[in-house]
């Protein structure tokens, strides 16, 4: 009786183990590419013997508060508001006045900045240049022309869709990843509106496409992903570089002795870095040759822009994302090549 309990239960355990078994297996294949990078290193110690050297921890990039500009205290009246219905500003005007303007996003906040610059435009067309109305609404639009930058700084600094990209993450990019096409278009829409407001053509300025932008960011978190992976990337190509470093050639391939250890540890640069590390980073390379400069256009030089991130978007700078991550990868190719120069071991 007892045995037969025993095999029912079994087989009632066993669709969990099952799922369980699935769930594990398909979680493997979601394990971060990094994963590649420790594995690497830890097939060269077990060959050498030697100990290993500890990754730097990244660091938080931080951004900065966007500094206080001088508040407008121009008013219009509901007389003064009545008089110029004619204009789609005295709705534009209401409807920011009532709860929902009073609590709207920062990227609301910089809508409601252009819209109101574009349509105070239009109804200055249409009032006597002598009017209280007239005189109010053009200082209005000329305070909200001058600090509309500031709107749009806020909303780099407020809106979750872009501060993440600077935040750390366990996010990391898969070898094929999704939303590349997406956040390149996302991000060229907000350069775009960047570009129009340095330039002062605030009536071209397609204010829809702010939440059409923050919605495709959002979708994906492909730069978030993007800029941790290539700065973890970088990190364990310098820990791998600096342990490799601490091999001595002369144990590794004595003259006229087995060399059966370099062999093997030509094996694992092989397998894991050339097959995998290397094109890796080569894709996230594509990625970053594209979008770096979208990033040095939003982020570099603002009121908000830290120094390290400043340092990471800066055009044609060696300590740049896209700089930083080929510069380590050369590094510890070239002592591989010092390697097979010296071992005379083929690198095929």
């Amino acid at each position: 009786m007892h045995s037969i309990k025993t095999n029912k239960l079994s087989l009632k355990t066993l669709p969990a183990t099952l799922l369980v078994m699935c769930f594990l297996i398909l979680t493997g294949c979601n394990k971060p590419q990094s994963t590649v990078n420790t594995t690497y290193i830890e097939r060269l110690i077990s060959t050498v013997d030697t100990s290993p050297t500890q990754p730097e921890p990244l660091k938080q990039l931080p951004l900065l508060q966007p500094p206080p500009i001088a508040q407008s205290d121009l008013t219009l009246s509901i007389v003064e508001l009545a008089g110029i219905s004619q204009c789609k500003l005295n709705v534009l005007i209401s409807e920011h006045n009532n709860q929902l303007g009073k609590t709207a996003s920062a990227a609301g906040q910089l809508k409601y900045q252009i819209n109101f610059i574009k349509s105070a435009q239009v109804c200055l067309n249409t009032l006597d240049k002598n009017s209280p109305s007239y005189t109010k609404i053009r200082a209005a639009k000329t305070y909200k022309e001058t600090h509309l930058i500031h709107f749009f700084n806020a909303m780099l600094f407020k809106e979750p869709e872009l501060n993440k990209t600077w935040l750390l993450t366990s996010n990391e990019l898969s070898s094929e990843p999704a939303g590349f096409s997406d956040t390149l278009q996302a991000l060229k829409q907000l350069v775009l509106i960047k570009q129009q407001i340095k330039a002062k053509e605030f009536s071209e300025i397609n204010s829809d496409s702010i939440f059409s932008a923050l919605e495709q960011l959002n979708k994906f978190q492909f730069n978030q992903a993007l800029i941790q992976s290539v700065r973890m990337q970088v990190v364990l190509n310098n820990n791998a570089t600096q342990f490799v470093k601490k091999l001595n050639f002369n144990t590794l391939c004595p003259q006229g002795k087995n060399n059966k250890n370099a062999k093997i540890i030509s094996n694992v640069f092989q397998k894991f870095y050339l097959k995998e590390i290397q094109p890796y980073q080569a894709q996230l390379t594509g990625y970053l040759e594209v979008l770096q400069p979208l990033y040095n256009e939003l982020w570099f030089n603002e009121s908000i822009s830290s120094p390290q991130i400043n340092n990471l978007v800066k055009t044609g700078s060696t300590s740049n994302l896209l700089n930083l991550l080929k510069s380590s990868a050369k590094k510890h190719v070239v002592w591989w090549q010092g390697f097979y120069k010296t071992c005379e071991i083929s690198p095929i």
